[in-house]
C-alpha cells in the first residue's frame, strides 16, 4: 500500500486558550471555542500517544491504528498486518523530530484525557478536562516533576507557556477552580523549569 505523508497534530495556539479562559471567567460559555480547543488538544494528545508507543517499541499504523512491533533499526520495515501500510522505521522516527511529541513521563495523564474527553458532553465537563490536562506535569505525582505537560500541547516557548498558565483568567463565572494554579506553581518550582518565572515569562536571575 502506498502510504500517505506522515503528519502530526500541531500545538494549540496560546491565544485560543487565553480567550477561552477570559470568556469562561465572565460566564460566557462558548461551546464552539471549547470544542475547538478541546478537540485540538485531543488530536495533539493522540499524536503524542502514537509517538510514545513507537518510542516504547510499538509503532502505530496511521491508517488503521494497528500496533507494529519494531527493533529500533532505521532500516526496519514497519508493515501493518491488517491493512498493509508500510514505512521504514527511520522515516517514521524522523517524522516527529523536534515536535515535542514524546510523552512517556505524562503517559497516565495523556491516556486519561484521551479516554475521557470523547465522553464529555457538557461545556463544563469539557472545560474541566482541558483545565486538568494543561495543569499536569511529566511525573505528575513525583516529588520532583519533570516539566509541564502544557509545553507539549500549547504553542510557544517554555517561558511563553508558563506565563500563559500564570495569567489565565478566573472569575465568578469560571467553571474551573483557580486553586489549580497554586498546585501548578508548587509543582513548577520543583520541576526542571523552575528557572522560569511564570509571572514574567523570563528566566529568574541566577544568584551565587
Amino acid at each position: 500500500m502506498e502510504h500517505r505523508k506522515l503528519t502530526w497534530a500541531k500545538k494549540v495556539p496560546r491565544h485560543k486558550i487565553k480567550k477561552l479562559y477570559e470568556q469562561d471567567a465572565k460566564g460566557i460559555y462558548d461551546e464552539e471555542l471549547v470544542d475547538d480547543v478541546g478537540l485540538s488538544l485531543y488530536v495533539r494528545v493522540d499524536s503524542m500517544l502514537m509517538v510514545t508507543s513507537s518510542n516504547l517499541g510499538k509503532a502505530v499504523c496511521i491508517e488503521c491504528r494497528t500496533e507494529i512491533p519494531h527493533n529500533y533499526n532505521r532500516n526496519f520495515l514497519l508493515k501493518c498486518s491488517k491493512c498493509g501500510w508500510t514505512i521504514l522505521f527511520g522515516e517514521f522516527n524522523d517524522s516527529y523530530k523536534k515536535q515535542t511529541l514524546h510523552g512517556y513521563g505524562a503517559l497516565p495523564e495523556l491516556k486519561n484525557f484521551y479516554e475521557k474527553y470523547p465522553l464529555a458532553k457538557t461545556y463544563a465537563e469539557k472545560m474541566f478536562l482541558i483545565d486538568w490536562l494543561i495543569h499536569t506535569f511529566h511525573g505528575n505525582l513525583h516529588e520532583r516533576p519533570s516539566r509541564p505537560t502544557a509545553t507539549n500541547v500549547i504553542e510557544g516557548s517554555n517561558a511563553d507557556v508558563a506565563n500563559l498558565i500564570f495569567t489565565l483568567a478566573y472569575g465568578e463565572g469560571s467553571t474551573v477552580a483557580a486553586e489549580e494554579l497554586d498546585k501548578w506553581l508548587d509543582k513548577h518550582k520543583r520541576s526542571i523549569h523552575k528557572h522560569i518565572d511564570p509571572s514574567t515569562g523570563k528566566n529568574r536571575e541566577i544568584l551565587d
